[in-house]
């Protein structure tokens, strides 16, 4: 065991048949979809909900603040919500939790909703909300309208980053803070292996170039994913609202914010709260942070800088690291992950 508690643990056959569930389409939003699929996967055939779902889940749809919001819940307790990575894409949704929900529904009353701008959400109604601040807003206008109260948040990649700030503008409404694999989190540091570990990716088509990515930063992709995850995400890239969204940022919304935008003004904001929060002690509830050992997109040193930060004036700070793990660690060893971060909210509960 190591200091401050680190623990290794294009056929002509192809067809899309789009189930109808909930929300009635349009020919032209059911052939984007279609279109994007092909393009993504030449030889296989799927079946894709029109709600986007994958492994069972169902999801629903709620109003915040103008917003459609698409979200999955399950289970019954204390609230626990799930905020996915990536962002301002169809391909980044809450899909990327559906190996979690189930056991985390066992305990929890479990929340994963797409952020605003992420797969079947709507788009911001204003171009400056186009950006990681946006995505906070929402996510806090999310736990206000569901009258979630206080709750515990898992976060991944941009979506930790997302809930860490969220922490900072909402603390009344934070129980504990389980952040995953976040560059976006973590102090300005040196660059990482992400590029070499994209070298060999084409650049489109875009599902083609998403499913190589995400493959590519994955120590266990053949565990992390399978085709109707792939599926369901090209699928909700190809539709309209996927489209502006590209545009729209393409575009230059978000500014000056935009986090993955060069010349941003992102780093400096972070590091002005960052600072903030090792000099003042401004996070006091319970953070687990969780990172992937050979994640080339969010590397253990950067986690490390982020542990110091958040530990500096806080003696419940912890951090798991899976060996043999990318940025999706989560996905590779969903039982793991449910068991710790259990087991981790259970400690501090009662304490």
């Amino acid at each position: 065991m190591k200091q401050k508690n680190e623990w290794i643990a294009g056929d002509p056959s192809l067809f899309v048949r789009v189930r109808p569930h909930g929300t009635t389409w349009s020919r032209a939003v059911v052939l984007a979809g279609v279109l994007s699929f092909s393009l993504f996967c030449g030889q296989a055939r799927a079946s894709v909900s029109s709600n986007g779902e994958v492994a069972g889940l169902k999801a629903k749809f709620v109003d915040v603040n103008g917003i459609r919001t698409r979200y999955y819940e399950a289970g019954q307790g204390e609230v626990l919500l799930l905020v996915h990575g990536e962002g301002w894409s169809g391909h980044s949704s809450a899909n990327a939790w559906s190996k979690n929900i189930p056991g985390f529904a066992k305990k929890f009353h479990v929340f994963a909703p797409d952020k605003t701008g992420s797969g079947m959400t709507d788009n911001p109604k204003d171009e400056k909300d186009f950006n990681l601040q946006g995505e906070i807003d929402h996510i806090y206008q999310f736990i206000v309208t569901m009258k979630l109260g206080k709750v515990h948040l898992v976060g991944q990649s941009h979506g930790a980053a997302d809930i860490l700030f969220l922490a900072l503008e909402h603390p009344e409404v934070v129980r504990t803070l389980v952040l995953c694999d976040s560059n976006t989190a973590a102090p300005v540091g040196p660059p990482t292996t992400r590029q070499q570990a994209l070298a060999n990716c084409p650049k489109e088509p875009d599902a083609e170039e998403w499913k190589c990515r995400i493959q590519a930063i994955t120590a266990r992709p053949d565990l992390a994913f399978d085709e109707e995850y792939f599926a369901a995400g090209a699928y909700m890239a190809g539709l309209p609202k996927a489209q502006e969204t590209v545009a729209r940022v393409k575009a230059g919304a978000g500014a000056p914010l935009y986090d993955m935008r060069p010349n941003s003004g992102f780093p400096q904001w972070k590091t002005a709260w960052l600072e903030r929060v090792k000099n003042e002690g401004l996070v006091q509830v319970p953070v687990l942070l969780y990172c992937g050992r050979n994640d080339p997109s969010a590397m253990i040193a950067n986690g490390w800088a982020l542990y110091d930060v958040l530990a500096a004036k806080n003696p419940k700070v912890r951090m798991i690291t899976v060996n043999q793990a990318g940025h999706f660690h989560f996905r590779e060893y969903p039982e793991e992950f449910d068991y710790n971060v259990i087991n981790f909210i259970d400690y501090w509960a009662n304490r």
